[in-house]
């Protein structure tokens, strides 16, 4: 028990460092990782990916708080969208848990595999920076439509086990908002979604008790969620003064790259 602490520490140090350097929430690096741990744990197969995101969810969720409130006490979260895109994004994650848990492996391998290889290539070419540069408002972001938005955002968001800013950054700017607010709004609108994305996960995993491993509620398994969240924290900040001290570009291209090898690795094996 004290090697696998000591493996869900050094994933959630890894974790935090990563998002502290590169803006985002962990999930794309959480979800392989778990994936390729519960597979050497022994989990059952059929549940591990559910596993996998479940877990990742709930780990989040904590990171998400933090990273809320620091954008916050920055003014880059924009309130007025954060609660109807919220009252979306609610519903979206706990139907999206409901959908996963009738998928296959094989169907959320595909899923998974094909978010990393978009989110690396992003990172290596950075479209939604070049879409804030034509500072143009692409949609219109009423309070009348965010809750739609949020839907669909909760519900990707919640298969594939992140906390979303990947889809709401580019919405933001889209709707016309700078890249900051688009970030800090993506990671408030981050804590709804791993709440009720891992409710949803806790809820759908009851009809699997027989098979669930100690320490897991549900889709959840919490010795897992309390090493990660606690490292990641700490980290998080470290990750963020060292992108400061490098370059950029770089470290993008770098990322990007590895989260394409990633997606291949998890399609391959």
């Amino acid at each position: 028990m004290i090697i696998e602490i000591l493996i869900y520490l050094s994933l959630g140090a890894f974790t935090g460092l990563l998002a502290g350097m590169f803006g985002i929430g962990g999930g794309s690096i959480l979800v392989p990782s778990l994936i390729f741990i519960f597979y050497g744990m022994g989990f059952e197969s059929s549940i591990i990916f559910l596993m996998a995101i479940g877990t990742s969810l709930a780990s989040i969720f904590f990171s998400a708080i933090s990273s809320a409130l620091s954008h916050h006490k920055k003014r880059s979260v924009e309130w007025t969208l954060v609660i109807p895109l919220s009252m979306g994004m609610i519903l979206g994650a706990v139907l999206g848990a409901g959908y996963a848990a009738t998928l296959t492996n094989e169907n959320l391998k595909w899923i998974i595999t094909i978010f990393l290889i978009v989110i690396g290539i992003e990172m290596i070419f950075n479209f939604t920076k070049s879409l804030a540069k034509k500072d143009k408002k692409l949609i219109a972001l009423s309070k009348s439509i965010t809750p739609i938005h949020g839907s669909w955002i909760g519900f990707l968001s919640s298969i594939i086990g992140i906390g979303g800013g990947s889809f709401t950054t580019p919405l933001m700017i889209a709707g016309g908002y700078n890249i900051r607010s688009g970030i800090g709004t993506a990671a408030a609108c981050g804590v709804p979604i791993a709440a009720a994305g891992a409710i949803g996960y806790m809820y759908f995993g009851q009809s699997t008790l027989a098979i669930l491993p100690p320490g897991a509620f549900g889709y959840v398994f919490w010795p897992a969620v309390i090493s990660i969240s606690f490292a990641s924290i700490l980290t998080a900040r470290i990750g963020a003064n060292i992108s400061h001290s490098i370059s950029e570009k770089n470290l993008k291209i770098s990322f990007g790259t590895f989260l394409i090898l990633v997606g291949i690795l998890v399609i391959t094996n």
